[in-house]
């Protein structure tokens, strides 16, 4: 059975394999051959995806943990096996792993991967960097995740696709995006670079130690909280030039590299798409992050309990 959102589009038609395509009625079969246009940002629209659900060439991952899949998802989308925090403690997960579950999920080294989740995109945001970290940049994130796309009335089903034949997926890691431990260290004493802490302003403002962490923030590094990117509203990235406008205001420059870190690396990995969407393209997500900063035994900075830029 086929469940569906309440709002169902007037011009939806079922296919084969329990998807779902919005086709009019005069669609031609060959519109389901035609060339991908790829997006030119890695963030699309429910109504982008929802034109190109039977789309050759385009996986749909859903990264929601929870039984939320097997209630309702979006048609042909295919489940994330693995933990959506894609990490092993301190690094990315391992390349191997990696690639053993982009081929079970039919990623080639041409799919274009959509990724989405329920939780403001934080996991459809950490899936996109791995994959770029991975050398695969032929990935976006869904805009809004799954509450923007039920609340557009788009169509959902509870169909589980058929298993795909096995993708061809080849980890080439890409240092570039990454940070060390190391870098960090280095970037505290470089201009041309630039420490962005994206966790709660509780975790900028601690200054007390808990069990996994230190106390405090790294020397020098600027601070947001990384879901001041979206809208509060609609959960959705915010438009371009407001982003930019957030980012020069923290004091961030587009010339510098910018390293975002968080606890683990996933707000962390969300806070490099915002940045990349605001046309920062020298980012590197610290993995290991206050963690591994903390595990480490690194310097660290008690900041007063002041008003943050961009906050209330």
């Amino acid at each position: 059975m086929t469940a569906r959102s309440d709002h169902r589009p007037a011009n939806l038609r079922p296919v084969v394999g329990g998807r779902s395509a919005l086709l009019s009625a005069e669609s031609k079969p060959d519109m389901q051959r035609r060339d991908m246009i790829l997006p030119d940002a890695p963030l699309v629209s429910g109504d982008w995806l929802a034109a190109r659900l039977d789309q050759a060439g385009l996986v749909i991952v859903d990264t929601r943990k929870g039984d939320g899949y097997a209630e309702a998802h979006v048609p042909g989308a295919r489940r994330l096996a693995l933990s959506p925090l894609l990490h092993t403690p301190g690094q990315v997960i391992e390349a191997d792993v990696f690639e053993a579950e982009l081929a079970r999920l039919g990623i080639g080294p041409d799919t274009l991967v959509v990724a989405y989740d329920d939780a403001n995109n934080l996991f459809g945001a950490r899936l996109w960097w791995v994959l770029r970290y991975y050398g695969h940049d032929n990935a976006v994130v869904l805009d809004g995740g799954w509450d923007a796309w039920i609340s557009a009335g788009l169509p959902v089903t509870d169909d589980t696709p058929h298993a795909p034949e096995p993708g061809a997926f080849k980890a080439r890691p890409k240092p570039e995006h990454l940070a060390t431990t190391a870098d960090v260290h280095a970037a505290m004493d470089d201009a041309n670079r630039q420490i962005l802490d994206v966790r709660g302003k509780a975790e900028w403002l601690r200054d007390a130690p808990t069990e996994a962490s230190m106390a405090g923030h790294i020397p020098g590094a600027l601070h947001m909280v990384w879901t001041d990117c979206l809208d509060p509203e609609t959960r959705r990235f915010r438009p371009k030039d407001d982003l930019h406008a957030l980012f020069k205001a923290l004091g961030l420059r587009r010339e510098a590299e910018i390293i975002p870190y968080c606890q683990g690396g996933i707000r962390a990995a969300h806070s490099v798409l915002a940045l990349t969407l605001a046309g920062f393209d020298r980012v590197r997500n610290y993995e290991g992050s206050w963690a591994e900063w903390s595990r480490t035994k690194m310097p660290a900075t008690i900041e007063p309990d002041r008003k943050i830029p961009g906050q209330t």
